[in-house]
């Protein structure tokens, strides 16, 4: 529906707030502007779930039933479960200002030892067009379908702080509206006790925006920092803010650096060729900071295209690669490096699953998948991956 024109606002940024995503169709209904048919089909079924999850004062339950006869251990956007059998319950409620979503999760064989699990809940209360909220969401930054470099769901949600924008409309003064519809998130998480430093806290913050209704980019910025025996004041957070984090700037020492950051940007450019809609994009995250800005950098390029078969499915094939050593494009690559950390030695990584690629680092990996969609929202996923994993042994 963004590469038609349908939606406005940006749509890298997961999860999508549905006020954003039912302005946006409202205004698409009430156009007068002429639309394919299965682009219209596609439209109405997002209708009608939004105004389904947009209800308010009903009491929702849902349930849901998942397995996998080898659990993938590289995780793309997708639904698929993490472990051999999921069982899940779900209650939501809406109100006019608060939302409530609960749900629990059993499963079998827990690699990380918890068989009952709070995934994919939040509490959020809405004020004036900003959300806060506690949340166990899935949460994904980027235009990837493989995997994103900064955050994505490979592993499992960390409880966390949420705030972010309701509706993505753009600014009105004229000094910034040239910035087009726009997303901000930020949250706070709390990761596991059992690391190297325990309970350390994960802070997150990515802008997104559409500058053109073909062009969207994402600026995204990530931090491990504070745990069990680190220094966790606002002056610890406020150098690593302000990317005073490495040892030498301004007196930090092993002992006082603030934290692990990881920052950088993505974009993803839309066109019609061929009467149908595709686009190229791309990620690329510094690992380091150097003179302000992002070094050491990992990467991600990709193309994707959409359309519709028959009249009745709806399609999207996507091709993409991804080098996770740090300084990829040189001859001598740096290895042991993403997602890694001389002070938070377990990493970027939450119970065992990085938090950003799935491939983790020193991996070179290319895939292409095709998802199918028929007019009653049935999904089917196919990929296929193939590349190096652990290049440095």
């Amino acid at each position: 529906l963004a590469d038609y024109g349908v939606i406005s606002g940006p749509v890298t940024t997961w999860p999508i707030s549905w006020d954003a995503l039912a302005a946006d169709l409202q205004i698409a209904v009430d156009s007068d502007r002429v639309l394919p048919n299965a682009v219209i089909r596609t439209m109405q079924r997002v209708i009608r779930r939004a105004s389904r999850e947009m209800s308010t004062g009903v009491i929702k339950i849902d349930g849901r039933v998942a397995g996998a006869a080898e659990p993938t251990r590289i995780r793309g956007f997708a639904d698929t479960p993490r472990e051999e059998g999921e069982a899940s319950v779900g209650l939501s409620w809406l109100g006019e200002r608060i939302s409530v979503d609960l749900n629990a999760t059993a499963v079998v064989d827990a690699d990380d030892d918890q068989d009952i699990r709070a995934d994919s809940s939040r509490i959020a209360v809405d004020m004036g067009n900003v959300t806060l909220g506690i949340s166990t969401m899935d949460r994904w930054w980027g235009p990837g379908w493989d995997g994103s470099l900064i955050l994505s769901n490979n592993a499992r949600p960390m409880p966390a702080i949420t705030l972010g924008r309701n509706k993505t409309h753009a600014f009105k003064t004229k000094w910034l509206s040239w910035l087009g519809p726009w997303d901000l998130e930020m949250l706070m998480g709390q990761m596991e006790e059992d690391r190297v430093v325990p309970n350390a806290l994960f802070w997150g913050m990515r802008f997104a925006f559409r500058p053109l209704p073909s062009l969207e980019i994402g600026l995204s910025r990530s931090a491990q920092w504070c745990g069990d025996d680190r220094p966790c004041d606002f002056d610890t957070f406020w150098n690593l803010f302000r990317g005073k984090d490495n040892v030498g700037d301004d007196g930090t020492n092993p002992d006082n650096e603030p934290g692990n950051q990881l920052a950088g940007f993505d974009l993803r450019w839309s066109n019609t060729w061929f009467r149908q809609p595709s686009a190229i994009y791309g990620q690329i995250i510094g690992e380091d900071e150097a003179g302000g800005f992002p070094s050491r950098y990992i990467a991600q390029l990709g193309a994707d295209g959409a359309g519709y078969w028959r009249s009745r499915w709806s399609y999207r094939w996507y091709a993409e690669a991804a080098s996770t050593s740090c300084d990829f494009w040189k001859t001598e690559e740096i290895f042991n490096c993403a997602y890694n950390h001389g002070i938070y030695q377990t990493g970027y990584r939450y119970r065992g699953r990085v938090v950003g690629h799935g491939v983790d680092n020193d991996a070179r990996v290319a895939t292409v998948g095709l998802m199918l969609t028929d007019l009653e929202g049935q999904m089917w996923h196919g990929a296929i991956r193939g590349g190096k994993l652990n290049r440095a042994g």
